[in-house]
């Protein structure tokens, strides 16, 4: 499904290497990025549905600065993922199934496992992406070193604990046809290797593709490797803007 973030807030740039799918922003776009962030932090945080069963917004205000990091490593690998979550689902064959910063038992920890994980529902046999995501003020070689031996884990598959993760949540939210279909990634053979798809996303402050663009194969012969980078133009202040609930 198309996104404002990725039409309104932010445009293509020149990626200085090939094959990356790099967004800029536009010209005085920062405040367009925050109008359009500000409810998708409440939704990937808290819940839309959460939201909306106390009373809107403005009474949820506490809840949803309670659920927000306030350490600046943590915020700036949260906004990384979510920013991931909303480019696969818009940008991409694969969808997202689910939210899963809402389930963070602290705030100021990342969470453990995959970083995002999309499914594309409508493929026989199903093809799937794993997605390591990378976010840093100045954006260099040793972020995409990191993300690339994250996504040869596993055989380059999956983490099965993220895969269980993801099913019992579906299951919780009585989307059990969904839930099926990520259980069976789990219990039926491992899809071939040309069925698996592996991505870096890279959030900066610089451009991120000079160093994406150094990035090695996946070590398992037949998994594709993708990137995608966005480039934030005051990543300081944008990554402070973002994270203020009422102005505080």
């Amino acid at each position: 499904m198309p996104s404002d973030l990725f039409s309104k807030w932010l445009e293509p740039g020149s990626p200085s290497g090939t094959g990356i799918d790099y967004f800029v922003e536009k010209n005085n776009g920062q405040k367009i990025g925050l109008d359009l962030l500000k409810p998708l932090m409440a939704d990937h945080f808290v819940g839309e549905a959460t939201v909306l069963k106390l009373g809107g917004y403005e009474k949820a205000s506490a809840v949803i600065k309670n659920s927000l990091p306030t350490n600046k490593r943590t915020q700036s690998g949260d906004l990384g993922e979510l920013l991931a979550t909303e480019y696969v689902n818009s940008q991409t064959e694969f969808t997202v199934p689910i939210k899963k910063l809402k389930w963070k038992s602290d705030r100021q920890m990342p969470m453990h496992g995959n970083d995002v994980l999309g499914l594309n529902y409508t493929s026989n046999p199903r093809r799937i992406l794993k997605c390591e995501c990378k976010s840093r003020n100045q954006f260099g070689d040793s972020a995409v070193t990191e993300a690339s031996n994250g996504l040869d884990g596993f055989d380059g598959r999956p983490n099965p604990s993220t895969l269980a993760f993801i099913t019992k949540r579906l299951f919780e939210e009585n989307r059990d046809d969904e839930a099926k279909m990520w259980s069976e990634l789990q219990t039926k053979d491992p899809l071939p290797s040309k069925n698996l798809t592996q991505m870096v996303f890279a959030l900066g402050g610089n451009d991120p593709t000079p160093s994406l663009a150094k990035c090695p194969k996946a070590k398992v012969k037949g998994i594709q490797r993708q990137h995608a980078a966005i480039r934030l133009s005051a990543y300081a202040d944008f990554m402070k803007a973002v994270y203020t609930v009422d102005g505080k």
